[in-house]
């Protein structure tokens, strides 16, 4: 359930976060400090803040909600959040729906119901890399609207690390159609991978609309749970993660982006491009980029209960991105 015990700020709503982050910026004063990311491990403190996961569509959220304990399911202002644990850390998972607005929209009143110590985005997209891959992106920019939003210095460093240590191969093979019991497994000639690229890309399909969701749409259409500039071309391509980035930037909430590939190169059915790639491989790269975003969650948990990991939990408490990164890198490294 929602926290008792919220953040004042996030209390007073977006459009006050976005303000009072703009007003500080503008005169120099440094805001709120972060929550600490470590603090999500915090066991039996109901005030503990939470790593937020959030998904466009069911199917993209599905293997994570499957992964989490789930203490309750709570539904606020007509949105249904999954509270629970997942890698030993505290988490809330939600939809958002398709497309820039109602992503914009749902991390809005995420933020504003729940203290969110990091932000991730897990789901499907368009891409060069190979389908299967998880690309994750060092920036997101915006069709037609200026500026740039990055992720998470410790954030990036803490997904190479769970990269590196993997559990398992990421998947692939998968029926095709689907969605039909009994449809022919397709596998791709190559071993998914993560990937690790400059410029995630948002569009806009929609024309500023929020995009429909439809009770009983299924995975991909369904509104259920189910249990700016650039200077090259995009890397990965989708409709909601430059808005989340963006929200989550105005908050001085930590965000990552993970995103697997759907439609893009290696499809040993042809290069049939977006739509037909997408229609077949989307639960494929929903599942890659669950098992990737659960594996950067589960690192972060390592850290948390690590005796080396107290300093790497201070600097990330002190919001000393840059060097907690450096920290993390070291470790990648030995």
């Amino acid at each position: 359930m929602a926290r008792s015990a919220v953040n004042p700020l996030r209390a007073a709503g977006p459009a006050c976060v976005v303000a009072l982050a703009l007003a500080l910026a503008s005169t120099g004063v440094a805001g709120p400090p972060p929550h600490a990311l470590c603090d999500t491990g915090a066991a039996g403190d109901p005030t503990a803040p939470r790593i937020a996961i959030l998904s466009a569509f069911p199917a993209e959220i599905a293997p994570l909600v499957a992964a989490t304990e789930v203490d309750d399911t709570v539904e606020l202002d007509g949105r249904r959040y999954h509270l629970g644990r997942l890698g030993g850390l505290r988490v809330v998972l939600a939809l958002t729906g398709i497309g820039l607005v109602n992503a914009e929209r749902a991390t809005e009143a995420l933020l504003a119901h729940f203290d969110v110590a990091g932000l991730f985005m897990s789901g499907v997209a368009g891409s060069h890399h190979r389908i299967g891959d998880v690309v994750i992106a060092r920036r997101f920019v915006e069709r037609d609207r200026a500026g740039v939003w990055r992720a998470n210095r410790a954030l990036l460093m803490l997904a190479r690390r769970a990269a590196a240590l993997l559990p398992a191969p990421l998947e692939q093979c998968t029926p095709v159609p689907p969605t039909l019991p009994d449809a022919s497994l397709v596998c791709m000639p190559h071993q998914p991978a993560v990937v690790f690229e400059k410029t995630g890309l948002g569009e806009d399909p929609f024309g500023g609309e929020p995009a429909p969701c439809f009770p009983g749409g299924g995975d991909l259409f369904g509104c259920e749970f189910l249990t700016a500039r650039k200077t090259r071309p995009p890397d990965v391509v989708d409709m909601e993660t430059v808005a989340v980035a963006r929200v989550a930037a105005a908050a001085g909430v930590p965000f990552l982006g993970l995103r697997g590939v759907s439609d893009g190169a290696g499809d040993p059915l042809g290069d049939r491009g977006f739509p037909a790639q997408f229609a077949d491989y989307y639960r494929l790269a929903a599942r890659n980029a669950a098992a990737v975003t659960q594996a950067v969650v589960a690192e972060l948990g390592r850290v948390v209960t690590a005796e080396t990991g107290r300093r790497t939990c201070r600097l990330l408490a002190k919001g000393r991105w840059r060097r907690a990164g450096v920290r993390l890198r070291a470790s990648v490294q030995q």
